[in-house]
Formats: structure tokens, C-alpha cells, sequence
């Protein structure tokens, strides 16, 4: 991702050597010598052009317009990468870098969030913030950076550009992964009932997320729900928690076997009443699974168990 977020990010070498290396046309009086309502008001106008030109950068980016891209840099700006000390100088390198970038399928989209911008002089600001970049295979990196702004010509360009990694954020893909099957689309039926559900990743695949919707005979919804699955580092071992659209949670401890995953899960009701139930979803050779409940128990009473229903991926 080292060179997908050479371009990416914005920032500056380090404040001291960048002032340094830039040569700002000072058009107006330092602030010391304006009236503090005055430099305020300015203040504010500028904070809204370098807000907007982040913006424009962001979306042109995403846009995959290197054109756009490219004019919201100065002619000599530079771009140094702290993680892998590379330096890129002047628009026709950025040119070279976009076109290396963009010739990736699909090709990364870009978010960026500014922490913060401060402004040096009425012609510097530095802006502080982080981005994320998410790669055509799905890989995601964030990073902190930080840019220097220059005005020119009473427009806002990119000077000079630092970024650093982010420490990569810990998964538990490693123990989720052995779940994989649930992911996609996915219907059922029974007794007259439809069992429409969608199963997919969170955010760095932490987290198994399963929405559901159970439609009566006249594609009416009568119930919804939402479930995470997700791994407990503590015990060891996969738990799920599900809310009902009446109120109810269920929680569910997760252990595999042999073609099989048994869930122990123990309720609370909306109206205040408990129940316990062994689930199992049973896997076949064509992918897709079945799934039954036994050992139903509300308030102490034994329940009739649920028999298998199969579901089948929805194309």
C-alpha cells in the first residue's frame, strides 16, 4: 500500500525545514498587525477555500481525474513519504504517480478527515488529519498526514505533503474466517413464512453482521432483526448477540464439528420471560446450509423444536 498512498495523502516534511523551503509572497501585513476581527474574518474565509480544495481533491481522487488532481498542487510541490522515505518533486512526477496508481483494476477510492488547520502566516496554513485508502482487493490502510498550503494567485495549492502509517488494526479474521459460508444473500421458507437474510463483514472483518426479515404469505413484513457474530478473545471462543424488532436478545456461544456449527444461545424476551435453545446449522457440499433449533425451553416449559429449514443463496 506504500505506493498507493504516495500520492494520496497530504502533509508536510516538518513544519521548520518546509517554512524553510517555501517562499510565501507576503501580500497583506502579518496578522500582529491587523485588526484581530480582521484576521479572524480572513482566517475563516481561507480555513473555507483550503476546506473546499479537500474536498475537491478527495472527489477528483475517487473520480480518478489526475487533470484535477494535478492543479491542486504547486508547480515545485513535494511529496515525502516518512514510511518509506521516497520523495516525489513537481507536477509532472505526481503525473507519472497517478498514472502508475490509476492503472490498477479496480483502482483504490480515497477518504480523508481533517483533524485540524492552522494557519502560519496569511499565506501558509498546515493542516493536520488522517486518510484511508482502500485498494481494489478490498485491503484497507489509514494513515496520519500533514500538509502545507501555500496561496498563490489568491488560490489555495499543495506545497509539500508527509505521511505516516497508521499502525495496522488488529483483526479477528483469523478466527472468524472458519464462518465464511455465511456470507451473502441468503432465503428460506417455512410454514407459509419467508426468511429473507444478508450476512457480511464489518469494518477490518472484526465483526460478522447478519440482517434479517420474515415476510408472511402476503410479503408482508411480521418480524425484522439484527445479529453480530464475533470472536471473544477472553474465552476463546466465537459469541453472537441478536435483537429482534420486538425487543428480545438473544445470545449464542458458537462450536464447530463436523460439517456442522452447534449454537448454544440463551433469550430474553420483550415481555420480561427467558428461554434457552441448542441451534445447528448443517453444511452441504453445494454451499448452501440448513439450520434447526432443539431443546426449546421458554420459562421453564419445553417447546416444540423448529425442524430443518434450508436455505438457498439468492441470486
Amino acid at each position: 500500500m506504500h505506493r498507493h498512498l504516495l500520492i494520496v495523502l497530504l502533509g508536510f516534511m516538518s513544519l521548520w525545514s518546509t517554512l524553510w523551503l517555501i517562499n510565501p509572497v507576503h501580500s497583506q501585513p502579518p496578522p500582529s498587525q491587523q485588526p484581530p476581527s480582521q484576521t479572524r474574518v480572513l482566517n475563516e474565509q481561507d480555513r473555507l477555500s483550503i476546506e473546499q480544495v479537500i474536498s475537491a481533491y478527495e472527489t477528483a481522487f475517487n473520480a480518478k481525474n489526475i487533470e484535477a488532481l494535478i492543479s491542486h498542487w504547486s508547480d515545485a510541490g513535494v511529496y515525502f513519504s516518512q514510511t518509506s522515505g521516497k520523495t516525489t518533486t513537481g507536477r509532472v512526477a505526481m503525473r507519472k504517480q497517478f498514472e502508475d496508481l490509476f492503472a490498477s483494476t479496480p483502482a483504490p477510492n480515497l477518504s480523508l478527515q481533517t483533524d485540524s488547520i492552522e494557519f502560519i502566516s496569511p499565506n501558509v496554513a498546515l493542516e493536520k488529519g488522517r486518510a484511508t485508502v482502500v485498494a481494489g482487493d478490498g485491503q484497507t490502510t489509514q494513515s496520519e498526514y500533514d500538509v502545507v498550503f501555500v496561496k498563490q494567485k489568491k488560490k489555495w495549492l499543495i506545497d509539500r505533503v508527509s505521511e505516516t502509517e497508521s499502525p495496522a488494526l488488529e483483526s479477528n479474521y483469523d478466527q472468524l474466517k472458519q464462518l465464511e459460508w455465511l456470507i451473502g444473500q441468503w432465503t428460506a421458507t417455512a410454514k407459509g413464512h419467508q426468511i429473507d437474510y444478508t450476512c457480511q463483514w464489518t469494518v477490518n472483518q472484526n465483526f460478522i453482521s447478519r440482517k434479517f426479515t420474515v415476510l408472511d404469505g402476503s410479503n408482508e413484513t411480521i418480524a425484522s432483526g439484527l445479529q453480530i457474530i464475533g470472536w471473544d478473545a477472553n474465552a476463546e471462543l466465537i459469541r453472537s448477540w441478536l435483537f429482534d424488532s420486538d425487543g428480545g436478545l438473544i445470545k449464542g456461544t458458537w462450536h464447530a464439528g463436523d460439517d456442522q456449527w452447534t449454537v448454544q444461545s440463551v433469550a430474553r424476551f420483550a415481555d420480561g420471560s427467558s428461554g434457552s435453545f441448542s441451534g445447528a446449522f448443517q453444511l452441504h457440499e453445494n454451499g448452501e446450509h440448513s439450520w434447526k433449533k432443539t431443546n426449546r425451553v421458554i420459562d421453564g416449559q419445553l417447546m416444540p423444536n423448529i425442524e430443518s429449514i434450508r436455505s438457498r443463496r439468492k441470486n
